[in-house]
Parts: C-alpha cells; structure tokens; sequence
C-alpha cells in the first residue's frame, strides 16, 4: 500500500542511486486534494540505498508546476520486496489511468543519466512556491497600505472634530 509523503516536493537524490524509471507515455487529467484539477505526469521509479530501495510514486502536475509523491507504508525495503511493492507501484499508477513504458535509465551511461534524470520535472524545486510567496507579499503589502489608509482616515477624523471643536468654541464665544 502506498501513502503520500506530504512533505516531499521534488527529488533531490543523485542519479546514480536511481535504478529503474519508468514513466507515463501521456498525461491524464486528475485531481488531487488542495490542487485544481489538471493534467499530471507519473512516474515509478526505485532509489537504491544502505541494502534497502524505496519504491516512489510521482505524479507532474503540469498547471500547478507541482509534484506529489506516494511511497510504501513501510518505507524502504529489503532487496526481496522490491519485486512485489514495484509492481503495486505499477498497478497503483495504470489503476489511475496512466500507460507506463519502460525509459531503459538504467541502461543509460552515468553522463547521460545525470542529464536525463536533472531534465525530470520531478526533480525541479516547485516553481508554484514562488508565486504562492510573491502573492503573499502582494497581499502583506496591500495589508499594509489599507492599515495606513485607516490610520490617515483617523488622522483626518481627528483633525477634522479638533476643528469642529474650535469653530463651535468661536460661534458660543460670539453670542
């Protein structure tokens, strides 16, 4: 069974600790909680490590320039799992729609693995981020000037009842 790694947001693991890829030959409209529905990319793939290998489950949301990645409950497994859990992975992915094909990475030479696997977008820092913080800082801006409009209105409010005060002072004085 596999659950998602909400704090997981790309891969940043060498390429050559990457044993087998594969991935969807097209994308699939989905839509997964806290993101608009959107066409995604998926990918399997297994990260070898310390005797174990992690089976991980990632899906490209392309509008959202986001990635969202599902791993086993158990985590990393011993070499004699791997077999099994990888085709869950598999079953996991084409159950959603997706087509995968074989990217015979683990054929490549290391120059080009490094390549192929640095151009994934999986392995991209989200670019969503960025305008999530550019928004944010419009936001705290504009929180910003509508505290001072209200600080001026209240200067002005002031201003105007010390006036008051003081032409109401000069109309009882003149009686």
């Amino acid at each position: 069974m596999f659950i998602q790694h909400k704090r997981l947001e790309y891969l940043n693991v060498p390429a050559e600790k990457v044993t087998h890829l594969h991935s969807a030959s097209s994308s699939v409209q989905l839509a997964f909680p806290g993101y608009p529905p959107q066409l995604c990319r998926s990918y399997l793939l297994r990260i070898a490590g310390d005797g174990k290998v992690l089976v991980v489950v990632a899906f490209y949301l392309a509008e959202s320039q986001s990635s969202i990645f599902f791993v086993p409950k158990l985590g990393e497994l011993p070499q004699e799992d791997i077999k099994r859990v990888y085709e869950e992975g598999y079953s996991f992915i084409e159950s959603m729609g997706f087509s995968l094909t074989e990217t015979d990475y683990h054929m490549l030479s290391d120059k080009k693995k490094q390549s192929y696997w640095a151009a994934l977008p999986i392995c991209q820092p989200p670019k969503k981020k960025k305008v999530e913080k550019d928004q944010q800082d419009k936001k705290d801006q504009q929180d910003k000037k509508d505290q001072q409009d209200k600080k001026d209105q209240q200067e002005n409010l002031e201003r105007l009842r010390f006036d008051s005060r003081k032409s109401l002072g000069r109309f009882f004085a003149s009686l």
